[in-house]
């Protein structure tokens, strides 16, 4: 099974794992799923670390990849897509974060009620 990581669960895995259910943690921990991140999440904890909402680690790329966590672009379709959305979030963001979960059938690992609103499969963080 192939998971795609919201931006919050990234940085709770890394800093303070605690923060996630046990269910995700042990997912997540499983070398044997295909763990993605989103570039849209890089884009996101940019913005929020330029505002000083978030502090972010020196080595972040290099902290997922030990973790055995792929990196996953975003694509001209991807960022047409959210059009199609119903208009249930706001946040750019998270709409394209499921627009990835839904294009390349994968399960979104998020703590986001609003998220699993969508038609979209989902664990809960």
């Amino acid at each position: 099974m192939q998971y795609l990581l919201d931006t919050h669960v990234i940085l709770w895995w890394l800093l303070n794992p605690k923060k996630l259910s046990q269910k995700a943690r042990t997912i997540i921990a499983d070398r044997r799923q295909k763990i993605f991140v989103s570039s849209v999440s890089f884009w996101e904890m940019a913005i929020k670390s330029d505002i000083g909402r978030l502090t972010l680690p020196n080595n972040m790329i290099e902290l997922l990849q030990q973790e055995s966590i792929e990196l996953l672009s975003m694509s001209a379709e991807d960022g047409l897509a959210v059009a199609d959305l119903p208009k249930i979030h706001n946040d750019p963001f998270d709409r394209l974060l499921i627009v990835q979960a839904k294009r390349y059938d994968m399960v979104l690992i998020t703590h986001d009620a609003t998220i699993m609103k969508y038609p979209v499969t989902t664990v809960k963080a």
